[in-house]
């Protein structure tokens, strides 16, 4: 059992080549590339090598819109304008909004820059949209039922036609597998109601006819026999058996659509937390590193409450608004009465130390915390 142990630890914690020659994603702390510090573009460089690296354009379009729209004031009008873009065509700017949410401090100058560039991409966002509302206006909108009806009418429909034809000329051994016509034509979806739809328009009139209900219909198949009505029917009800099942068949073979996590940034849009606090001498770290990790400290410098998340989802933790989830049962809270002497220990020891020269030598209360962060939370450290 040890021995298992032992290879889970050591799997866990293997590095990837990636992570070897390109290093963890760059988190910047408050201060580390403020105006004048020495190696400031050194470090933007490094971090956009390091998402060159891991990202293809399309990903960086959703914080390139928050970016827009939180540094620059454009309107949900105007983010629907950029959104008509080429991905390819916001150029730097997917690297410039990435590396802001984490944390790289940018200069007026920088800034200002940025905002030149959403400009010029503005004017020829608008451009874009007067070019697609031309063509929408020149070619007509081909819907998807129409599509699916033309291609009914273009494959299956010819096999039904030759089945009513032998109809009228007599024969009604012919038989009509609709299960098999549908998977070998590629039909699905609306195409089951449509084509019922259409065998309905045979069918009612017949089984009026064969149960006498109408005088118009019994006149109309006086000349088919009672047991060739029956034959009739019964093949339509066959079909209407087999629609039934293509529906059972193509729910069954459906993928579920598995919910992708939101980048880090944007599930830490609106947690509410303390940046700094001068008398407790503390700093958080930047929130976007909390989304994926599997323990988290925060301290509430009002109520002294120190707390350590703790995570078993192979997603780690996810933030919403401001509370933390995929938080489990061995999470715990618990009031310090001497925080200057707990809280270095907390930023600087190892999980195991922390357990033994902290949360097994304190006499107070330890309770269940509820996941929630606030303004007066101090985001200590993640592992």
């Amino acid at each position: 059992m040890a021995e298992n142990k032992v290879r889970t630890s050591m799997r866990k914690n293997r590095v990837t080549i990636d992570d070897k020659y390109m290093g963890p994603e760059p988190i910047f702390q408050p201060g580390e590339t403020a105006e004048g510090v020495e190696d400031r573009s050194l470090k933007w460089q490094k971090a956009a090598h390091w998402y060159n690296y891991f990202y293809k354009t399309k990903e960086y379009v959703p914080t390139i819109l928050q970016f827009a729209e939180e540094k620059f004031g454009y309107n949900a009008d105007q983010i629907k304008a950029f959104k008509k873009l080429k991905d390819y065509e916001f150029g730097f700017l997917g690297k410039l909004a990435k590396i802001h949410y984490r944390g790289y401090e940018y200069t007026e100058k920088e800034l200002a820059d940025a905002g030149e560039k959403f400009k010029e991409l503005y004017e020829l966002a608008l451009v874009t949209v007067e070019q697609i509302e031309d063509k929408a206006a020149a070619k007509p909108v081909v819907t998807i039922q129409q599509r699916q009806k033309a291609k009914i009418l273009e494959t299956i429909m010819d096999d039904w036609d030759s089945v009513v034809d032998g109809w009228l000329d007599g024969d009604f051994k012919t038989n009509f597998d609709a299960y098999k016509l549908f998977k070998q034509y590629g039909l699905k979806g609306s195409a089951l109601n449509m084509f019922k739809a259409m065998v309905e328009q045979e069918y009612q009139p017949v089984k009026d006819a064969y149960d006498k209900t109408c005088d118009q219909a019994v006149e109309a198949f006086s000349h088919v026999k009672r047991t060739n009505q029956k034959k009739m029917i019964t093949t339509m009800e066959t079909i209407f058996e087999d629609l039934d099942k293509l529906k059972v068949a193509n729910k069954a073979a459906r993928i579920p659509r598995v919910k992708k996590p939101k980048a880090s940034d944007v599930q830490v849009k609106n947690l509410k937390y303390k940046v700094e606090d001068i008398d407790a001498k503390l700093m958080s770290i930047n929130p976007v590193m909390i989304p994926g990790k599997e323990v988290l400290f925060v301290y509430n410098t009002k109520t002294r409450k120190l707390t350590q998340y703790n995570s078993n989802s192979t997603k780690g933790f996810e933030v919403s608004g401001t509370t933390i989830k995929n938080v489990c049962e061995k999470s715990r809270v618990t009031t310090l009465r001497k925080p200057d002497d707990i809280l270095p220990l907390i930023l600087s020891k190892t999980i195991k130390q922390i357990d033994k020269q902290v949360w097994d030598t304190l006499t107070t209360k330890v309770n269940v915390p509820n996941g929630r962060i606030n303004a007066d939370c101090i985001l200590l450290r993640v592992l």
